[in-house]
């Protein structure tokens, strides 16, 4: 039975409230929201806003079905053989950061937070993740044998530890850690 009402002049869709066909409508015309990462375009902000959050989860890498590869990728390789760079000081005060984080990343926030020491200084969470998963196993087994008395150091490595439990893939790895010693 056809619906009577509003039919789209493109792909002869129906709809019986007329809003419903302007809304459609913008589906074929210009995409105004545009995505800053991948570059999609979208008709409506709820749509860019739904696409965002994908970019808020690391790409992880699988050596086989639930376990994530350690070996490092080349970008981990080229921001470890450069130079140290300074951090950003505003990165240094965990209260501030944690609510920055948490505004812009939702649920995901903790992926938005930069590691302030070693050789991925000035690296997100979410990259290191996506880039080195045997050095995030390597640093939190260290940290739960040995402890951290450094209060900056002791935040940020219970923070990525509370993300890496997020992902089974890499949880993987420390769990067979832990178990070995």
């Amino acid at each position: 039975m056809e619906l009577d009402g509003h039919k789209c002049s493109v792909c002869d869709r129906t709809f019986s409230v007329k809003s419903n066909l302007t809304r459609h409508m913008k589906l074929h015309g210009p995409k105004e929201c545009l995505c800053e990462v991948s570059g999609r375009g979208f008709a409506q902000k709820q749509q860019l806003s739904s696409h965002l959050k994908q970019h808020l989860y690391p790409f992880l890498r699988l050596y086989r079905p639930g376990e994530a590869k350690l070996q490092c990728t080349d970008a981990a390789k080229a921001v470890a053989a450069a130079p140290s760079k300074a951090v950003d000081p505003t990165s240094l005060d965990p209260e501030k950061v944690e609510a920055a984080a948490k505004k812009a990343g939702g649920e995901m926030w903790r992926g938005l937070l930069v590691v302030t020491f070693g050789k991925y200084a000035g690296q997100t969470f979410r990259w290191l993740l996506e880039n080195d998963v045997g050095w995030v196993t390597w640093l939190l087994s260290e940290y739960c044998q040995k402890g951290e008395k450094n209060q900056l150091l002791k935040w940020q490595k219970e923070r990525l530890l509370e993300y890496v439990r997020e992902f089974p893939p890499v949880t993987f790895h420390l769990d067979k850690r832990s178990e070995a010693t």
